[in-house]
């Protein structure tokens, strides 16, 4: 043991004297749902208690990389590294630049917290949405930024790929999940699918642009472009265009965000569809009452109209006969119209810098058509297709 000290100390003492640094930190957010009361028409209301949202943040620096590992942990940690919503390191060795490689989000849309949920773009509903484009999390992403507010602008741009990719035999043809049918036949439910860490760009290929500008000290404008292709399967192009803005000051912010996207996925995909295009917007304030009181009023649309593919009664594959399945027949061919919206309003109480609670409600209605049919109670593949719903809530919140 003493030859190994010794050993040790000869080393230290013949390296150079260069000084090196290494800082960490850790960050997190907690929203506790104190007392929630939802009600969705035509289901039984009831209280909602628990964590609404559990993130932890690890940062680590030395001279000019950095790393970063985000922890979902009120995600769905029985997924393959579910747990790591982000991991990734970037390089700061050239100025106003950042690189950065690893799992993570991919920049372009505004994302805007509302009143009392999240944007739908970000999962925020209790009544059920139905668009594709929401926050692009889980990816792996190579991604480069210029910018800062001193130059009055930042850009920042990232190639990536999806976490699961289509499994395929040894021939290239794509492996399908399938079940027993009718009359010795065999039904596709779904494609067989791989866990990957890192994507190959033969199978997909995603691009991602967010423009920030900084017009003042109190105005930013944001530009975002999103494109995706699944390469395996002849599957199609997917695109999106998002924009915002937002304004804050000492006596109120104010934000708006707009996103139109097209989406399209092979018949068998988990929600399927040939064409999807959505629409977007969300305006939004929370105007300071004092240092410590605000209110807040958040209103957010989506439409979306989904044409559904086409899926025949019995048809040959490879030599196999399959028959589709009764869901898939049901929908077939069909073309859903969704519009769904929500009025919320919530005021706030500052109960430290990095503490709040806040007390507010939403109402929340969404208008379906299936083949231009309307009022339908059920459609498939649409929850809560002509409803309504409203939720109390009350929340506290905690930043570290």
């Amino acid at each position: 043991m003493k030859k190994l000290v010794l050993a040790l100390t000869t080393v230290s003492c013949l390296l150079p004297l260069t000084a090196h640094s290494f800082d960490t930190s850790v960050r997190g957010f907690i929203a506790l749902d104190a007392l929630n009361y939802e009600k969705v028409q035509g289901e039984k209301a009831g209280a909602v208690m628990g964590i609404g949202v559990l993130d932890l943040k690890i940062f680590a620096e030395q001279d000019d990389m950095a790393a970063a590992i985000k922890l979902d942990l009120d995600g769905k940690l029985e997924k393959t590294n579910g747990i790591f919503e982000e991991a990734y390191a970037t390089y700061k060795g050239i100025p106003n630049m950042r690189i950065s490689l690893g799992k993570g989000v991919v920049r372009f849309q505004n994302l805007h917290w509302g009143a009392v949920e999240n944007s739908y773009q970000d999962g925020g509903t209790v009544i059920g949405t139905e668009n594709g484009y929401r926050k692009i999390s889980r990816k792996a992403f190579l991604a480069a930024s210029y910018g800062g507010r001193a130059q009055g602008f930042i850009n920042q741009f990232t190639v990536w790929g999806d976490s699961t990719e289509m499994s395929q035999e040894s021939d290239g043809k794509i492996t399908y999940v399938t079940t027993s049918g009718p009359n010795n036949t065999k039904q596709i439910t779904g494609y067989k699918m791989e866990e990957v860490k890192a994507f190959n760009t033969s199978k997909q290929i995603g691009f991602g642009n967010k423009l920030e500008l900084f017009a003042t000290d109190a105005w930013k404008f944001t530009f975002g472009q999103l494109y995706y292709k699944n390469r395996l399967g002849g599957g199609k192009a997917n695109y999106a265009f998002d924009l915002g803005a937002n304004f804050e000051s000492s006596a109120m912010e104010m934000w708006v965000e707009a996103m139109y996207g097209l989406s399209s996925k092979l018949p068998y995909d988990a929600f399927t569809t040939k064409e999807k295009t959505e629409y977007f917007l969300q305006v939004g304030m929370e105007y300071y009452l004092d240092q410590k009181w605000s209110l807040v009023e958040n209103v957010e649309g989506l439409y979306v109209k989904d044409l559904q593919h086409t899926y025949p009664a019995t048809f040959t594959l490879d030599g196999t006969n399959y028959s589709s399945t009764s869901q898939q027949i049901e929908k077939s061919g069909a073309t859903y119209k969704v519009f769904v919206y929500k009025l919320e309003s919530a005021v706030k109480y500052k109960l430290t810098k990095s503490a709040q609670i806040t007390v507010g409600g939403l109402y929340e209605k969404k208008i379906s058509q299936r083949n231009g049919v309307k009022d339908l109670e059920f459609i498939r593949d649409v929850r809560n297709a002509n409803k309504e719903a409203y939720k109390l809530a009350s929340s506290v919140s905690f930043w570290f």
